[in-house]
C-alpha cells in the first residue's frame, strides 16, 4: 500500500509501532482497530498526511461539502498517547463515549464509532461548534479512500511587493514545522483575510498551541489574542484557546496577561 505521510514532515509522528504495543492499545480501549488503521501506522505512527479533506453530505462549521483532515493520531505508549488519549478528550470535551478519536484539534474530531459496536467502526465527524455527530463512512477503509486534497489559492503581497500564491496545505505545512517565524508570517497573512478565513485560523492556533516547540506556542498565544481582539473567534474557540493557555505552565503567563477576564 501507498504511503499517505508526508515527506520530510515529523511533526506527530510517534515511536515506531509495534505489536505488542497494538494489543496494548486494543486492551485499554476495549477495541478491535481497523486492520487498514493499523497497516498504515505501521507505515508510520501517526503525524501529518498528503490529503486535508474528505467529502460531507452535510455542512459542517468548516466546510459546506467536507471535512478537513490532515493528519492521524498514532498509538503511543510514553508521554504520547495518540488515540489513547481518547479517554481524557471524551472527558475533557465532552464527546461521545465510545469513539476512538483518531484526528482533530479541539474545534472538530474524527472518531471510531464504536458506541454500537467493538468491531469494523465506522468513521464520524463531532462538530464541537455545530454540535453535531454524523457518520463520514461506512468503515476506515471507506474513509481513506475517500481523502483527498482540496486546493485554495490565497494571494499574499510580501513587504517587498511580490506576490505570493498559497495553498491550504501550504500553509498547514508552514504551521506543522519548527519555524516559528515562517508561521508569523503565514498568521500575519491570514490576518489580512480573518473574516473570509476564519475556521482555518481557529483550527490553526489550536494546533499551534499544542505544538512541542515552546516559541511556536508563543507566538500563537500571541496571534490569538490578536485575532480575539478583532472579534474573529468564536466563544467555544476562545475558550478552548484559554484553556490550552492556562494548562501550559510555559504560557499560561499569557492567559493572564491577555486573558485574565475569562
Amino acid at each position: 500500500m501507498e504511503s499517505i505521510w508526508q515527506k520530510d514532515n515529523d511533526y506527530g509522528k510517534l515511536e515506531t509501532l509495534t505489536d505488542v504495543m497494538i494489543e496494548i492499545a486494543e486492551e485499554k480501549l476495549k477495541v478491535k482497530l481497523p486492520n487498514s488503521y493499523i497497516n498504515i501506522l505501521k507505515q508510520q505512527n501517526g503525524g501529518y498526511i498528503k490529503f486535508n479533506a474528505h467529502p460531507s453530505d452535510i455542512p459542517t462549521s468548516w466546510a459546506e461539502d467536507h471535512v478537513n483532515v490532515d493528519h492521524f493520531f498514532g498509538i503511543g505508549l510514553g508521554k504520547e498517547k495518540g488515540i489513547l488519549e481518547s479517554e481524557y478528550l471524551i472527558k475533557e470535551w465532552d464527546l461521545p463515549e465510545n469513539v476512538v478519536i483518531i484526528s482533530g484539534d479541539g474545534h472538530s474530531w474524527i472518531a471510531l464509532d464504536y458506541r454500537s459496536r467493538k468491531t469494523e467502526p465506522s468513521v464520524i465527524l463531532i462538530d464541537i461548534d455545530e454540535e453535531q455527530v454524523f457518520e463520514l463512512a461506512p468503515n476506515f477503509d471507506s474513509f481513506l479512500n475517500g481523502l483527498y486534497e482540496e486546493s485554495i489559492d490565497f494571494e499574499e503581497e510580501c513587504t517587498d511587493d511580490i506576490q505570493r500564491q498559497w495553498t491550504i496545505t501550504e500553509i498547514n505545512d508552514t504551521f506543522s514545522a519548527n519555524n516559528e517565524f515562517e508561521i508569523a508570517y503565514a498568521l500575519d497573512y491570514l490576518s489580512s483575510n480573518d473574516s473570509e478565513q476564519k475556521q482555518l485560523i481557529e483550527q490553526s492556533l489550536i494546533k499551534l498551541l499544542q505544538h512541542s516547540k515552546l516559541e511556536v506556542r508563543e507566538t500563537a498565544a500571541n496571534y490569538a489574542y490578536h485575532f480575539y481582539e478583532n472579534g474573529i473567534l468564536s466563544t467555544s474557540c476562545v475558550e478552548s484557546i484559554v484553556k490550552f493557555i492556562r494548562n501550559d505552565n510555559e504560557i499560561e503567563y499569557f492567559a493572564d496577561m491577555y486573558f485574565a477576564g475569562l
